[in-house]
């Protein structure tokens, strides 16, 4: 069976998500603020976005400003919430939590339809409930002092707070993206997320700090990286509505982080690289179940 056209935007961004995380990862690492990111990945989007508005000269009707606004302000505390993240923990273990995104859309969005959530979605859950708790095993297992303990749960915990966000972000931009039209609503709404993200800048790295150093080359890719899969995952929401299909194929991304992280590590010099393969294979098996979980949630909706 062939993959609907639409669920190649995700499929694409689950992909390009990996590698934008595991270049701003490096450049975070490397002394860069996560707040930098922050703040570069959403002018990129503000800029890129802004450009088609002007192009397509169709303007949001002032009615709509503030629902874009509000939309755009989930997306930066999302933004925030996974760049900190991954500041406080490693790539194959943030990644994979963020797969529970897809149940928390299916919760908000039968919420806002009226519907009762089905006894799949409650499964679904006590899976990634396991999921987690196995990727936190696996955190917790490469290091057992007390300090790597609370960095891992931290890291889960940020990681469920961005979920949480970009959920609110998706629901929003399926409700109104769509009402709208994706090509008026997505300019309005990236700007506003442009403008959200200058109450940001007092906390980034100065430009001089930057040029000249190596943080500036994985910045530059990985806020690049991050935007060019954001823009992918807007469109397919706001064009083609199904954010449960759009965000199952998305969570695949946790599989890729957990390969790709041990893979790259040396590469990208991820902290992946110093993990034994039990470590490894305990967070392969939580991304999996992860995985699993809003397959099985979701399935029926397809």
């Amino acid at each position: 069976m062939l993959l609907p056209l639409h669920l190649l935007f995700p499929l694409f961004s689950s992909v390009v998500f990996v590698f934008g995380m595991l270049n701003a990862k490096r450049a975070i690492s490397l002394g860069g603020s996560p707040w930098t990111s922050t703040v570069l990945a959403n002018f990129w989007l503000a800029a890129g976005w802004g450009l088609c508005g002007l192009l397509t000269g169709q303007l949001l009707p002032s009615a709509g400003w503030w629902q874009a606004a509000l939309v755009a302000l989930s997306f930066v505390a999302g933004q925030v919430f996974t760049y900190f993240a991954y500041q406080h923990g490693d790539v194959s273990v943030a990644t994979p939590v963020f797969g529970v995104k897809v149940i928390i859309v299916a919760v908000i969005l039968s919420g806002l339809a009226g519907e009762p959530i089905s006894g799949r979605v409650w499964v679904g859950a006590g899976l990634a409930t396991l999921g987690v708790g196995l990727i936190q095993a696996g955190a917790a297992a490469g290091d057992r002092s007390d300090r790597s303990m609370l960095r891992s749960l931290l890291t889960i915990g940020l990681a469920l707070l961005a979920a949480v966000s970009l959920s609110l972000f998706d629901a929003g931009l399926q409700l109104w993206g769509r009402r709208w039209g994706a090509a008026v609503f997505l300019p309005a709404m990236f700007v506003c997320t442009g403008l959200w993200s200058l109450a940001l800048l007092p906390c980034a790295d100065r430009p001089r700090k930057l040029l000249g150093t190596p943080i500036l080359a994985p910045l530059l890719i990985g806020t690049l990286l991050m935007a060019l899969q954001a823009m992918s995952m807007s469109w397919s929401l706001s064009r083609f509505g199904d954010a449960t299909r759009i965000n199952i194929v998305y969570a695949l991304r946790g599989l890729w982080a957990v390969a790709l992280a041990r893979l790259l590590s040396g590469t990208f010099a991820t902290a992946e690289r110093q993990h034994s393969r039990s470590v490894m294979l305990l967070r392969l098996i939580g991304a999996i179940l992860l995985t699993a979980s809003v397959v099985i949630a979701l399935s029926e909706r397809g």
